[in-house]
């Protein structure tokens, strides 16, 4: 807008959080707490969107402007080159910087944005996007070839960190060598999503993580979020606030100390008094949330957060059936977002599956007309709430985990992994058991570190006498692939039971029965009769 100072155009104005507009005039360097105010009443804003062209020429622009050092925040030029910041000086005089620009690329190294920060009442936004921005700093931090990478929540954090190493370290045999520090692109809050989509990327190319979060309540939660992802992670104890006020402070030195040698994993201790218990623990009990069978439900209490739940059956006996009655009924019934490991099956396929079941049709038969209107439909229940992994045949349990917690990180509450055994595959009998035992307890604790439930199924071993399970045979915990340590780590064991014989009629061979093997919390046991309707492909409650 035009501004009182003559300028034409130099007044930005900002709508606030809170509602209302402030604006501040890049001609004469002037913030403006009401800039409508000389406007008729009932003057209503024009908010607009800047063209593809206008951003770029935008961007083109301020690539253009000098870089000069920051007294107020004691960043020196050559630190501030490193990083390509950009300053923007003031009209007046052409040498007080009034602005910063903070330069953000995708992942093909494409400049897409900057983060501006005006000086004058400290005021932020962007000039094109930070959206799906790596880390600031990431290029450089890759060319710097150490084995350590530093992460701060902010860019002049990033550069106070980066000066304060450089400077440390000059005169010395490491003069030469740069360290690798990177910013968060959205501060603390975005540290938690933007670490798991890195975080694979980052094991290329560095052994050791160290977080350089602010020393306040925000910091340390974001660093609590992050361990749960990132659980080897190192935590630097700051001397000051962040790492730009150590460099004010004259705690250089200090905060270097704490970032380069006395980082370190976050004292947890196991000693809890009851007497802290006590008041976490006056609720009355609550349900977790619902099988999609009643009778299920309720002698399990329902399904929580947390734990993990083992589910075993026999070849082609409908266990793939159970997982895509359960996915469909959390997205349906909770709006929960479902992470769906199925390494041995098509991708499109289990979409349809899935979509199948909120919709009570079969979309994978091409026996069965294709229900366009109820494909759709289901569509639109699903959306972003399905996540499946992108990998056919070829999953191990290292980049599992990693993937698992990426997918906590993006807000899925329920992991579904089908069928364990695939992480075995090709180990002996003793080797995939041992390893099963190991898989087992990390994932109990990742249940309960990352706040989800945990669903693991397997192919279940023959009989060792009687009939075998396609013909009826009884489902034992002991026919569990790693059975005596999943029964450990696991909250729930359950087996599915049934009868294919071809002798019999289709509504005899469609009839399942879930059993509740083994049950943790409440010691409870049983058998729960399902119908798989052909029609719908629906598991019902008989």
């Amino acid at each position: 807008m035009a501004h009182k100072c003559g300028s034409r155009n130099g007044l930005q104005v900002f709508e606030k959080d809170g509602g209302g507009y402030d604006g501040y005039c890049f001609s004469c360097g002037t913030y403006e707490s009401n800039p409508y105010q000389d406007k008729p009443e009932g003057y209503e804003p024009v908010f607009f969107t800047k063209s593809p062209e206008q951003v770029k020429q935008e961007l083109e622009e301020i690539g253009e402007y000098t870089t000069v050092a920051l007294p107020e925040r004691k960043l020196k030029k050559e630190y501030l080159e490193y990083f390509g910041v950009k300053i923007g000086l003031s009209e007046l005089d052409g040498e007080t910087p009034n602005s910063h620009y903070y330069p953000y690329y995708n992942d093909e190294d494409e400049l897409i944005g900057y983060k501006a920060r005006i000086i004058d009442g400290k005021k932020m936004f962007a000039v094109g996007t930070t959206k799906g921005a790596t880390f600031f700093g990431w290029s450089q931090a890759i060319q710097a070839g150490g084995k350590k990478i530093f992460i701060t929540e902010g860019e002049c954090d990033a550069v106070a960190l980066f000066q304060i190493m450089k400077e440390h370290n000059k005169g010395t045999q490491y003069a030469e060598l740069n360290p690798a520090v990177v910013s968060l692109s959205n501060g603390s809050g975005g540290a938690e999503k933007q670490l798991a989509k890195m975080l694979p990327e980052i094991r290329k190319y560095f052994k050791e993580i160290v977080l350089v979060f602010d020393m306040d309540d925000t910091g340390k939660k974001a660093v609590e979020k992050v361990l749960r992802i990132c659980p080897d992670a190192l935590v630097a104890n700051l001397p000051s606030k962040d790492v730009n006020q150590c460099l004010l402070d004259g705690k250089s030195k200090a905060c270097y100390n704490a970032c380069q040698f006395n980082a370190q994993k976050p004292k947890n201790t196991r000693l809890v008094s009851g007497s802290d218990l006590h008041e976490e623990a006056k609720e009355a009990p609550k349900w977790g949330v619902s099988w999609p069978w009643k009778h299920i439900t309720e002698a399990t209490r329902g399904i929580r957060t947390g734990e993990t739940i083992y589910i075993g059956a026999g070849q082609k006996q409908g266990k793939s059936e159970v997982v895509n009655a359960l996915t469909a009924h959390f997205i349906r019934e909770y709006g929960w977002k479902v992470f769906l490991v199925k390494p041995e099956e098509n991708n499109k396929k289990s979409y349809k599956l899935v979509a199948g079941k909120l919709a009570g049709r079969i979309f994978h038969d091409p026996k069965i007309e294709f229900d366009m209107d109820a494909y759709e439909k289901a569509g639109g229940v699903l959306q972003d709430k399905l996540i499946l992994l992108n990998l056919y045949q070829h999953v191990g349990w290292d980049t599992l985990k990693a993937d698992i917690r990426s997918a906590a990180s993006e807000g899925c509450k329920a992991i579904m992994i089908d069928p364990i055994t695939n992480l075995t595959n090709g180990m002996d009998a003793a080797s995939a058991n041992t390893k099963l035992q190991e898989i087992a307890q990390e994932l109990s604790a990742m249940a309960l570190d990352l706040d989800v439930v945990i669903f693991i199924f397997c192919h279940l071993r023959n009989p060792d006498s009687g009939l075998p399970h396609e013909r009826g045979g009884e489902v034992l915990s002991s026919q569990f692939a790693g059975s005596r340590a999943m029964a450990r780590s696991c909250n729930l064991m359950l087996g599915l039971e049934g009868n294919r014989d071809p002798h019999l009629t289709s509504e005899e061979r469609n009839v399942r029965t879930l059993i509740l093997l083994e049950d943790r919390e409440f010691g409870e046991t049983g058998r729960f009769k399902l119908f798989w309707d052909k029609a719908t492909g629906l598991f019902n409650e008989m």
